[in-house]
């Protein structure tokens, strides 16, 4: 299946481009590809721009929609080129050593706005003995993506604006004399260390707390717009160019704490909120073309959905009409088209648009259309109560074909904890092949437990020095709910989830023999050694209030690798070997338990690989063992009545 993504919409709402990611070549040799397609308002669907042999990505419009920029990126460089699109030529801006992270026209067209992450020359950093590149931390953030300007005339030149402090998202103002840009001051301490992006590695947003600041395109001048305890990212400037809006995010707790989005003058003065939104979560936007609304995107249960907040701070109000998942938006620079990628969990994703008017989507690409006609397992929005009368939510996939009983359920675990599962098609490309699993027999259920976006603050922060507690009754109580209706076998349970998903696996095997098999991908073993050692040094502090050194009692009585003794059940591991986000000794822990133990285990280490896998033939590997590891321990009821 191909996945739309990176959406981009022309000033008066006629064309889209997009990036799509799909995987190409016959097995053994696949690629993953990345190519940009655009989409007219005349013409049915849309066409391919660029070629499947190079990685292009992040498609961006000119102000008059004649021209569209995009990253061509390799290994250690990254190409910005121009494209006209009445004519095809193509000329490369420059080609930088490092990761160019955005992109922004300036309303006039003259210039194009880029945040830079370099990578430094060669012969630029100190080296070890054998030659190796040295990497030193220190105790405070640095900089490590800046803020450029080049032109885009014939004679491109690179000017940089911002390189003393980190810069996150960024956008003009109007009159093209500033841009507003969010930032970290690089003498920050660190809450998040810095990586290359295509890593997974946190963003401004996650390593310190940001602020909102502006600079003149021409002297380089910086002052602050949005300074507070609250961490501020997110700016989208008014179309008259007086008002700034952000989403602030109360401080510290950023990966958990609500947000709402504010307004503040940007000729100085107290900042307004508006409208909050249920989730409180709110990704921002931009501004209609008469500044009377700010819109955002935001998780709703099982979906996404779009909200109208106007900018008097009214009450909000629900703008995406639809019962299909927002699963991406982005508004164009006039603010009157907004394009979307839609998808339910029958229906594969697809590039949509519509009016910021009343909403009235239209189908603009066709990517999935002989996916579209396949017969689909059913899925559906599930309920049941806590311990507590909390109402938990979850998704039920049924068999593919009716069974003669209760069928064997395998419970899939989102990440996060702050993630959600959601309606996102079920055939798309999962380490958990569901519809798979499904078509062979077996029931899924992908639980929002406490602690899972998407159902306001209070549940998303109901896990707070609670791992392992809550949320792991929710999930049995979830199971127990299916059994009772009758749609799962008691005796024939299996349990998967990657990151967080993977921690919970790890704990209900050590906490309940009721499980056959289970499969923890990059997942969390042990909180003490996790601690200290992931890219986010702050992230279990802030769920479990203190450090290691502070709260090692609390952390090993809920790491998983206490309870090893416990564990009976027959348990895959999967790990990318360069993961910094759960480092790979997580796995190796348990794994070691285990096998010193007898336990029917197994270890898959997957090389040049971090937190997310990605190269289409070790993501195929992470999907067959997991389809072999349950066939094996717990066998769906076709091979079951066969006796295999």
């Amino acid at each position: 299946m191909a996945s739309p993504q990176d959406v981009a919409v022309s000033a008066d709402g006629r064309q889209l481009a997009f990036t799509v990611l799909a995987v190409a070549g016959k097995p053994g040799a696949e690629a993953l590809t990345s190519r940009i397609y655009l989409a007219k308002d005349a013409a049915l669907g849309s066409i391919p721009l660029t070629s499947p042999k190079e990685q292009s990505e992040k498609p961006c419009f000119s102000p008059d929609g004649s021209r569209l920029a995009y990253l061509v990126a390799d290994e250690d460089r990254t190409a910005v080129v121009l494209l006209h699109l009445d004519t095809g030529q193509r000329r490369v801006l420059l080609r930088e050593r490092g990761d160019v992270l955005g992109l922004a026209w300036s309303p006039d067209g003259a210039h194009l706005a880029l945040t830079l992450s370099p990578l430094l020359a060669p012969n630029a950093a100190p080296s070890g003995a054998d030659g190796d590149d040295v990497e030193v931390l220190s105790g405070t953030l640095g900089v490590s993506t800046g803020l450029y300007l080049v032109g885009t005339g014939e004679h491109a030149h690179v000017r940089p604006l911002v390189t003393d402090r980190e810069v996150g998202d960024f956008v003009f103002f109007p009159d093209g004399r500033h841009i507003a840009f969010e930032t970290v001051a690089a003498d920050t301490p660190v809450r998040g260390r810095r990586g290359s992006p295509r890593s997974g590695a946190p963003g401004a947003e996650d390593a310190a707390q940001s602020d909102i600041a502006a600079v003149d395109v021409r002297t380089r001048a910086v002052r602050l717009l949005a300074s507070t305890d609250a961490s501020e990212t997110n700016p989208r400037v008014s179309p008259d160019g007086r008002q700034v809006a952000y989403v602030a995010t109360k401080g510290p707790g950023f990966y958990f704490n609500a947000s709402r989005v504010m307004v503040a003058p940007l000729a100085g003065g107290t900042a307004r909120p508006l409208a909050a939104t249920p989730d409180a979560r709110p990704e921002l936007l931009g501004w209609s073309a008469d500044g009377k609304t700010v819109y955002a995107r935001e998780a709703s249960g099982t979906g996404a959905v779009l909200w109208a907040l106007p900018s008097d701070g009214a009450a909000r109000r629900l703008f995406s009409d639809t019962p299909m998942v927002v699963a991406q938006a982005v508004l164009s620079s006039s603010g009157r088209t907004f394009g979307l990628v839609l998808e339910d969990s029958d229906k594969p994703a697809e590039v949509w648009s519509t009016p910021a008017g009343p909403f009235s989507p239209r189908q603009r690409s066709f990517l999935n259309q002989a996916c579209a006609s396949v017969h689909l397992p059913v899925t559906e929005v599930v309920h049941w109560k806590a311990s507590d009368g909390t109402d938990i939510e979850g998704l039920y996939t049924h068999p593919a074909h009716t069974p003669n009983g209760p069928p064997p359920l395998l419970a899939v675990l989102h990440g996060g904890p702050a993630l959600a599962a959601d309606r996102q098609c079920i055939a798309a490309l999962n380490y958990y092949p569901l519809a798979v699993f499904a078509e062979r027999g077996y029931a899924l259920l992908r639980p929002n437990v406490r602690g899972s976006d998407g159902y306001g603050t209070a549940f998303r922060m109901a896990n707070r020095n609670d791992w392992g507690g809550q949320d792991f009754d929710d999930l049995m109580r979830g199971i127990d709910a299916l059994v009772a209706r009758g749609w799962a076998d008691p005796q024939r349970l299996g349990v998967m989830g990657w990151s967080y998903g993977g921690y919970l696996t790890a704990w209900a095997i050590g906490h309940t023999k009721r499980f056959k098999a289970a499969s923890v991908g990059a997942g969390i073993t042990d909180l003490v050694s996790q601690a200290g050692s992931m890219d986010l040094p702050d992230f279990i502090p802030l769920y479990f209030g203190g450090e290691a050194y502070e709260r090692f009692t609390v952390l090993f009585d809920r790491s998983p690798l206490k309870y090893a003794a416990a564990i009976t059940t027959p348990t895959l591991f999967q790990h990318g070997v360069e993961d910094d986000r759960v480092p790979f000794g997580q796995s190796m822990e348990l794994f070691t338990a285990l096998s010193r133990r007898g336990v029917p285990t197994c270890l898959a280490a997957y090389p040049r690989s971090g937190h997310d896998v990605t190269e289409p033939e070790l993501v195929r590997d992470i999907m067959r063992r997991n389809l072999d590891w349950f066939a094996r321990f717990l066998p769906p009821p076709s091979e079951r009545s066969s006796g295999k």
